[in-house]
């Protein structure tokens, strides 16, 4: 069963077609970032990530060439920042589409992308539109605390 993160601004205009616009993220490791680290963070569009990784290749090649560190290293750096893309790349996703205007809206376990799309429009469509709910009555005077005490000692 894998866990499918939904990303849409629709649910904050309450608009059920515009639902359409809704991104659906498959969580877990990435293979295809351990494999093409750099490349998969330039087709995935993920700039704060590719310019983090070509930073750091940048001082670690300036680290090999100066002699501050041996090559080895270098190849088990590379390796390691590749690990770190597989494993964190689904999480840069998701902060990437937050930051364009895709707020993270649900997140749904299912066995396959369809189930999870059909869970995640039955639960948009059924909720009502965010803010639309009351949180609770309006506090009677200013006075009162939030917490365990009721009213403000006098």
């Amino acid at each position: 069963m894998a866990i499918y993160a939904f990303h849409s601004s629709a649910l904050d205009r309450g608009n059920g077609s515009a639902l359409e616009s809704t991104t659906v993220l498959r969580l877990g490791f990435a293979p295809w970032g351990l494999v093409f680290g750099p490349i998969w963070l330039l087709a995935k569009r993920l700039w704060l990530a590719l310019g983090a990784w070509i930073i750091g290749a940048a001082a670690v090649g300036f680290a090999v060439a100066s002699g501050v560190l041996q090559p080895e290293a270098a190849v088990v750096l590379y390796w390691l920042a590749a690990l770190f893309i597989g494993i964190e790349g689904r999480a840069f996703q998701g902060w990437a589409l937050a930051r364009r205007g895709s707020p993270l809206a649900d997140i749904v376990a299912a066995d396959s992308s369809e189930s999870a799309e059909r869970e995640f429009f039955a639960r948009a469509l059924a909720a009502p539109a965010r803010g639309a709910a009351s949180v609770g009555p309006a506090p009677s005077s200013a006075q009162e605390i939030i917490g365990l005490f009721p009213r403000a000692a006098r």
